[in-house]
């Protein structure tokens, strides 16, 4: 170990020290993000595993694993989706204020890093969570947030999910002729989406 920290050099320019390490040391670290980067991606493949045979609990449970390593890792990115994905598995587990908790986590991490597609595909989720929960005009603002942006980044498929999750709003709040006119605008997103 004495010959480890020898070999570590510390710059100072002004600003908070920098630690550089010999090419020994940077390789080991590099063969330990890539270890870590594989164990992450081995979790997700299980936890969606469990999800496909509807062992929910098994996957939240394997997801929590892989949440303290992508953040382990800084991974914002694994980080924000697998938050998702919790989110995903307590909505269809009914714990819908759980799942909310963990679709506005993702959200702030998502608009901090500017991940356009992952915003909308969040605003989306809780969009839906506050359909289940029956609080129909919050779930049509976050829908109509997430519009938007699916329709600004060209997510066709996205922009028909959230054009048919608007109408579904408008079709339980008992306005059929505005339910109809998101359908009928969802349909041509749909069809690009088969076509192209």
């Amino acid at each position: 170990m004495r010959h480890i920290l020898h070999g570590l050099f510390v710059l100072g320019m002004g600003l908070a020290p920098v630690l550089i390490a010999p090419p020994f040391l940077q390789a080991a670290w590099a063969q330990s993000q890539l270890q870590q980067n594989e164990a992450l991606k081995q979790l997700l493949d299980r936890a969606a595993q469990y999800t496909q045979q509807g062992k929910l609990q098994q996957a939240i449970a394997t997801l929590q694993q892989a949440l303290k390593l992508a953040r382990q890792l800084q991974d914002q990115s694994s980080e924000s989706l697998v938050l998702v994905i919790i989110g995903t598995n307590l909505r269809n587990t009914g714990k819908t204020q759980q799942a909310l908790e963990y679709y506005n986590q993702a959200l702030s991490i998502v608009q901090a890093v500017g991940d356009r597609r992952g915003e909308a595909v969040t605003l989306n989720n809780i969009g839906g969570v506050y359909s289940d929960l029956g609080q129909l005009q919050q779930a049509l603002e976050y829908y109509n947030q997430a519009l938007p942006i699916r329709q600004a980044i060209g997510d066709r498929r996205g922009e028909a999910v959230t054009l048919n999750n608007i109408g579904g709003v408008y079709s339980d709040l008992g306005q059929l002729q505005q339910a109809l006119t998101f359908y009928k605008q969802a349909l041509p997103s749909s069809k690009r989406c088969v076509i192209g």
